[in-house]
């Protein structure tokens, strides 16, 4: 315990803590993320909302309500509720997350996620979390699945077991960036399939994700964990792209 706590110290004094959007050097029992000038351009995903997908509505007078979507079609997850709007300094740092192999911005991030107040979403009704699957061959070249990340602090802060083997990713996909909602959905379609019906059926499940596009993936996922009888599927996402 002396030594782990003395390295622990050590690699406070060599690598202390940053703000994940300029750099600026935090005392290091901080518990920081961002310094108080880039909190400045983070939006939270607060306020009035789509209580399905949990789009926000910022000047709407009549409230949480559902949006024009989740009225013409319920997506297959009950929940889709994110951290942060993905633009700005969030973007930048999922990025350096996700495609710069910055595993220290995603432990980071995971905690944060892991301690993120989600007033509408009750832990204790869930029987495991799921995060969203790689391909094999995505996953090779990536070297770790970042949703993965996420799951695992959410699970030991609310004490869910994480399953990352039930939900499996067996299509190769192209990369969704620069996708329409249309294209991204057939891209995806048909792209994950359940290794065990019997541990699925009957439960509640938290899927986990890094950012919230479209939804086409998330949509996916749940749509595949439905029809193997899932009772229902809530979404958890980092961050999600919000309507100007």
């Amino acid at each position: 315990m002396i030594l782990a706590k003395a390295l622990n110290d050590l690699s406070d004094v060599i690598f202390p803590p940053q703000c994940l959007g300029c750099g600026e050097i935090f005392h290091p029992q901080s518990k920081q993320i961002f310094c108080p000038s880039c909190e400045e351009n983070i939006r939270f995903i607060t306020g009035n909302i789509c209580p399905v997908c949990g789009i926000t509505f910022s000047d709407s007078p009549a409230g949480s309500h559902l949006c024009g979507n989740c009225l013409e079609k319920r997506p297959y997850f009950s929940y889709a509720r994110a951290v942060f709007s993905y633009e700005n300094i969030i973007l930048k740092a999922i990025h350096q997350f996700k495609y710069g192999n910055n595993i220290s911005i995603g432990a980071i991030f995971a905690s944060f996620m892991s301690d993120f107040s989600f007033p509408d979403i009750d832990f204790t009704e869930y029987s495991f979390i799921i995060p969203v699957p790689l391909h094999i061959k995505r996953l090779r070249e990536r070297g770790f699945n970042q949703s993965l990340i996420l799951a695992r602090a959410i699970e030991k802060k609310r004490q869910i077991p994480v399953n990352f083997s039930l939900l499996k990713r067996h299509k190769f996909t192209e990369t969704q960036t620069g996708m329409n909602k249309t294209e991204r959905k057939q891209n995806i379609k048909g792209a994950f399939e359940v290794g065990d019906n019997k541990k699925v059926a009957g439960n509640n499940i938290i899927l986990v994700d890094d950012v919230y596009t479209t939804g086409a993936t998330v949509n996916e996922c749940a749509k595949t964990l439905i029809k193997a009888k899932a009772k229902k599927v809530t979404v958890l996402t980092l961050a999600r792209v919000l309507q100007n």
